[in-house]
């Protein structure tokens, strides 16, 4: 490998605009790590765009193939803990769509940048960083949320969500910098950042909501309940509130339970209305009722007066 760090921090910073600090690597993870993937990197831990990634440069002259890039990947965040980005020395063009395929964080110094982890894609000799999306994604919803209606998150660093959650780390690092850049928590420390949010939990609701979107995906039917599934809808309405629950019962559905019930499922005909969330509505609950900031968000927008009014009660009789 002809680059060095300072090589691929000054790309880094250029390409971006982003500074990067460097830190010191915990070499005491390495032994986390099967003895051949340790040996065959030098390891550099940086603070960039205000998260702790590592570095890893093959100390090799033996190419690395796409699928040992990704599975060496997964070792290492595992041993890690935050994301892994690789530098290599060239990549041939037939190679690139399988390491963006797998989502292999990697760059090519002085050419190509991409890392999904931390929302940059760069191309070859494009100075173009992919944009946020504007509205805020599901899990960044989610996240919200469970702080508001679940357990506070904040004092948390990304390692501890991830792990109440059960959702990836990656994932949790992704949603953190949607919320950073929107200014809804800030991120605070040095090595291991947590989240820091000031505002009181009704006046983060209210910056939240116009960023905030219904969580269904689409609507399918069933005439069997799956076992993972919430009451939602009108029958979780007619819970909360003064409202009929409606002839047909309603459910919430992530979208894995979906997949694992697609066979007793359609798009046209059953007893059970089902909405597939974009989220888990089971991360938001302890009961068998979805959780009122979500319904309300999947219901405001009805055309039905009667929901409406209903709609402004279920916040009215939020314990903030």
């Amino acid at each position: 490998m002809k680059y060095n760090i300072a090589t691929i921090t000054d790309y880094l910073e250029e390409l971006t605009g982003n500074k990067t600090r460097r830190l010191a690597h915990a070499k005491g993870k390495d032994k986390k790590l099967p003895l051949a993937i340790a040996t065959s990197y030098s390891f550099y831990d940086l603070e960039f765009m205000e998260t702790q990634v590592t570095i890893a440069i093959p100390s090799g002259l033996d190419s690395i193939t796409p699928m040992q890039l990704s599975k060496h990947q997964a070792k290492m965040i595992e041993a890690f803990n935050h994301p892994v980005i690789f530098a290599l020395e060239s990549v041939a063009s037939y190679q690139v769509a399988r390491l963006t395929q797998a989502k292999v964080d990697f760059i090519v110094p002085g050419k190509m940048v991409f890392i999904p982890s931390m929302l940059i894609v760069l191309r070859e000799l494009k100075n173009t960083v992919k944009e946020m999306p504007e509205m805020m994604p599901p899990v960044a919803q989610l996240l919200m949320l469970y702080h508001l209606e679940t357990r506070i998150i904040d004092g948390l660093t990304a390692s501890e969500i991830a792990e109440l959650t059960g959702l990836a780390y990656p994932t949790i690092n992704v949603a953190l910098r949607w919320l950073v850049t929107n200014n809804c928590i800030a991120l605070v420390g040095s090595k291991q950042k947590h989240v820091q949010i000031t505002m009181s939990k009704k006046e983060l609701w209210d910056k939240s909501l116009p960023l905030m979107t219904s969580p269904i995906e689409r609507i399918l039917f069933t005439d069997t309940k799956p076992e993972e599934s919430l009451m939602a809808g009108e029958t979780a309405m007619g819970h909360y509130t003064m409202l009929a629950e409606p002839a047909t019962p309603v459910i919430a559905i992530d979208k894995a339970t979906a997949r694992k019930n697609a066979a007793i499922m359609n798009k046209e005909y059953g007893d059970i209305k089902v909405e597939v969330w974009k989220y888990s509505p089971a991360l938001l609950s302890e009961d068998e009722w979805a959780d009122r900031l979500s319904l309300y968000l999947c219901m405001k927008d009805s055309e039905d007066e009667r929901i409406q009014m209903e709609c402004d009660t279920l916040i009215e009789e939020m314990k903030w």
